[in-house]
């Protein structure tokens, strides 16, 4: 199911300059890294927020374990990566090894991770998402609208594992989903968002029309799901594929299987759902 239109140029009502996107599976690129053997697919998050987002779909190279260093940049905000298929493993700044396997997350730096050390096996797939230079955007908007945010966490290990009792139902905006946090609000001072969704029941009619006052991102790893959204129309998203909707725009996730679970980073923490009128146009 695909219905798009041509897009319109887009006001920024959120805290970052986001433009609408979506990115199919099915229109993949992928490009071999030269720091690693790991291959990327870029689904166009970075220029479509002029830079201070990135978003990056990764595994590894031929279906080759690696062992190499030399991933992450030192000019981040923050780095989150799920694990979608495989192991990945990471070390921390007192040697001790973490292990993620399938639907395990971790944030890092500067959480007192080696951002240069790791291992993934032949199998691994993940999600890397990044802020450059957004954190200081954010700010500057909380102050304006009058929202507290907190200090940046520098210790630890945010590392949040896939498990059944992770999930809490209706967690979030909408009780017939269950909402697993990771651990980024905390991390983040409330500048970023990320849970996990997955269906607690299947409501009649969706979601119905609304829109957010935070940016998200998201991505599912399970299912489907069919969202029509403003300026864009109507698509079903399935594993792989990416979405990013700035804050304010109207949309509507119109059916959804029980399979379905999804990453979605929301941006600010403090944000408002607001149903609204379906779009005319």
């Amino acid at each position: 199911m695909t219905e798009q239109r041509p897009l319109k140029k887009w006001v920024q009502k959120g805290p970052l300059p986001l433009q609408v996107g979506y990115y199919p599976m099915s229109e993949a690129v992928w490009r071999k890294s030269l720091r690693s053997p790991l291959e990327f697919r870029d689904v166009g998050l970075h220029g479509n927020s002029n830079g201070v987002l990135n978003a990056q779909h990764m595994r590894a190279a031929g279906g080759k374990p690696g062992n190499r260093a030399g991933w992450f940049s030192d000019d981040i905000d923050m780095s989150y990566v799920h694990v979608m298929k495989g192991e990945l493993e990471l070390e921390t700044d007192k040697g001790e090894k973490v292990v993620l396997k399938r639907g395990d997350t971790v944030i890092l730096p500067p959480f007192n991770f080696k951002r240069d050390v790791f291992r993934f096996t032949g199998d691994f797939e993940g999600l890397e998402f990044t802020s450059i230079g957004g954190f200081a955007l954010i700010e500057k908007s909380e102050k304006a609208i009058g929202h507290q945010l907190k200090p940046i966490k520098t210790d630890g290990v945010m590392v949040n594992r896939d498990k059944p009792e992770s999930y809490v139902a209706g967690d979030g905006p909408r009780s017939f989903f269950s909402y697993r946090d990771t651990g980024a609000t905390e991390a983040t001072g409330g500048r970023v968002h990320i849970h996990i969704i997955g269906i607690v029941d299947q409501p009649p009619g969706g979601t119905g029309w609304h829109r957010h006052t935070m940016d998200q991102f998201f991505m599912p790893f399970t299912g489907y799901l069919d969202i029509s959204v403003e300026n864009l129309g109507t698509v079903r998203m399935t594993p792989g594929d990416a979405m990013y909707i700035p804050a304010g725009l109207r949309h509507d996730v119109t059916s959804f299987n029980k399979e379905y679970t999804v990453t979605e980073i929301c941006i600010p923490t403090d944000y408002d759902t607001i149903p609204t009128d379906k779009p005319t146009a």
